[in-house]
């Protein structure tokens, strides 16, 4: 993702400024005042969606609804879900809104756990409410002032390091050496940190205790691979800080994080989220996420299956004083992880990120790709070619993975016209068929 201009930061800056007064008191608002905001959000995303994106003029068409129909929230479970699968299909023409200026947008990639790689397409300009989310994500674990910083350790930095200045942020690569991370820390000496869980723990592994305790961290957030919450206690101790848990996607942007007391808040006012049931209705128990993303008007994310599992309670009884809705029961996607010949696990997440390194180190231009550990000592990536895909790439993304495994391994690179779904219909990125002891 490619930094901001300067018009846009200075855009996007006097946004956070503007909205900021009513986005620090909206989660302490009694949820009838939320769900009013909810439903102008929706009203307006529905109408632009309805007259700018062929792909949801057409589903509100085949469905039978329209725009104006949305009077209530209980109605918009009459407007269609939407897959992957769908805006893959509909990519770009179809899935965008129409007149966009490719010079002025900002796209992300996003592969997730379904391995299949979706661009997602945000108005540069108007990323305003992206930035006060984060702050409202770090200002969950406690203050978070101006002069604090912040290290991210993520696939790509974002679009700008500072709010001119102020809140400074850091980028760090997932695919560096924990020795390297170390170093960049102890340089760095943040107030705040976010990786994945693997990262952390080998963080605390390359640092041990007591150099875990010296990096004076005041919280760490974590996301994007399952963590139980012995664990992010442990962890905690180790760095003498709160480890709080965070859920995140690049279409929805954030969904819901942990507080200082560990409930995890839904962002009400981010992302409208709701749990349905396998056949497609609103449940109180356990059952599939389904969100829409409130703010992208360059590509709509509406009623857009996640594939995620949790239960959402009713909000207003945590000690933090927040009124959102929460998360509990919480279920992500399972991936596998390879065990090396040497003893050494390489987590989803790391996986998940070496596929990235295709995409962004290499440039592959790749459909999708499934990464499968078929003996301690061999690996096959199948790759889903997309449309501007060059025949040297296969042997760059084998010497990628090569590289970043750094251990005498065969690894073999097909190409592929589908990628392997299970009889459930779902694809699973990562497979290891080696066996667990």
């Amino acid at each position: 993702m490619r930094s901001f201009t300067a018009r846009e930061l200075a855009v996007n800056v006097a946004g956070i400024a503007r909205q900021y007064p009513a986005f620090r008191l909206r989660p302490f608002l009694p949820l009838l005042r939320t769900q009013q905001y909810q439903l102008r959000a929706l009203r307006r995303l529905l109408a632009h969606a309805e007259r700018a994106v062929p792909l949801y003029r057409e589903k509100f068409r085949k469905a039978g609804v329209q725009a104006r129909d949305l009077r209530s929230l209980a109605d918009f479970a009459h407007f269609p879900t939407t897959s992957k699968d769908e805006v893959l299909a509909a990519y770009p023409e179809g899935a965008l809104s129409q007149g966009l200026v490719a010079e002025r947008c900002l796209v992300s990639k996003s592969s997730g756990s379904t391995g299949q790689v979706l661009e997602v397409v945000h108005q540069a300009d108007q990323l305003s409410l992206q930035g006060l989310a984060m702050n409202r994500l770090l200002s969950l674990y406690g203050s978070y002032w101006p002069w604090d910083r912040f290290v991210y350790v993520y696939t790509a930095p974002y679009p700008a390091h500072s709010l001119l200045g102020a809140w400074p942020m850091h980028f760090l690569p997932t695919l560096a050496k924990a020795a390297e991370l170390v170093r960049q820390l102890e340089q760095l000496r943040p107030t705040l940190l976010a990786c994945y869980p693997s990262h952390l723990r080998a963080l605390a592994e390359e640092l041990g205790p007591k150099r875990c305790k010296a990096l004076s961290l005041r919280a760490i957030s974590v996301s994007s691979e399952a963590s139980s919450k012995t664990e992010r206690a442990e962890l905690g101790a180790m760095f003498g800080c709160g480890v709080y848990d965070e859920y995140s996607t690049e279409e929805l942007t954030r969904i819901a994080a942990q507080c200082r007391y560990g409930e995890y808040h839904l962002f009400e006012d981010v992302a409208y989220i709701e749990t349905l049931d396998e056949a497609g209705r609103a449940t109180e128990a356990v059952g599939e996420v389904v969100g829409t993303y409130l703010h992208n008007f360059a590509m709509p994310f509406i009623r857009y299956r996640q594939g995620d599992l949790a239960r959402i309670s009713v909000g207003g009884s945590c000690p933090c004083g927040y009124q959102f809705r929460s998360l509990s029961e919480l279920v992500g996607r399972k991936l596998a992880s390879f065990t090396l010949p040497s003893g050494r696990v390489l987590s989803s997440g790391f996986l998940l990120d070496a596929s990235y390194s295709f995409l962004l180190d290499i440039g592959a231009d790749l459909a999708g790709f499934t990464i499968t550990q078929e003996a301690v000592n061999r690996v096959l990536i199948e790759l889903l070619p997309g449309k501007n895909f060059r025949a040297e790439s296969s042997e760059h993304v084998k010497q990628r993975f090569l590289e970043l495994v750094a251990e005498p391994i065969s690894v073999e690179v097909q190409l592929v016209s589908t990628l392997r779904r299970s009889p459930a219909g779902k694809h699973n990125p990562i497979v290891s068929k080696v066996p667990r002891l």
